[in-house]
């Protein structure tokens, strides 16, 4: 599969669920222009998208992404959303909130692999409104299972490196 289009897909993936902001995007497409030779008409759009919706940005990733597999997207996606975690970038809370999203939007919030992951969204909830279990217990198991997709980030990390010559910048 083409680098382009699997950087593509999981930007497309990520925008969708909350993981990055339309200017990240946006300034990975910029940097994905300078990279590379002849840049699609698609990134080039989203590039001028500073105004746009998040959702205009998400739809012209789309259609320049492939997503074969999209289960081994979505892994991809979970992997980045436990290196933020990691790296403090994001709270438990948010990355929970991205992951169920990641999940439900996806399709995989009840498959088996998936549903104790998605499952922490009520979770936390109730573990912050005092109802059930203890916030720490929450956010622990949550990144347990959260880091078993932790191997997949360096296939992103890779596949960024090689696309466009430089490391992923967090």
């Amino acid at each position: 599969m083409d680098l382009l289009t699997s950087l593509t897909g999981t930007y497309y993936l990520g925008i969708g669920c909350g993981l990055w902001s339309k200017e990240e995007v946006i300034e990975w497409c910029d940097k994905v222009i300078e990279a590379i030779d002849t840049p699609p008409i698609e990134l080039l759009d989203v590039s001028m998208m500073s105004k746009s919706k998040v959702d205009d940005i998400e739809r012209k990733l789309f259609e320049l992404s492939r997503i074969e597999d999209e289960e081994h997207f979505v892994k991809i996606v979970l992997s980045i959303i436990f290196e933020k975690l990691q790296l403090e970038q994001l709270t438990v809370e948010r990355a929970i909130r991205i992951t169920s999203r990641l999940l439900s939007q996806r399709g995989f919030s009840w498959e088996s692999e998936y549903y104790h992951l998605y499952s922490f969204d009520d979770s936390y909830d109730l573990a912050t409104n005092g109802l059930q279990y203890q916030p720490a217990e929450v956010k622990k198991d949550f990144v347990n299972e959260l880091g078993a997709y932790k191997e997949y980030i360096s296939e992103f990390k890779e596949m960024y490196y090689t696309l466009l010559r430089q490391e992923w910048v967090k």
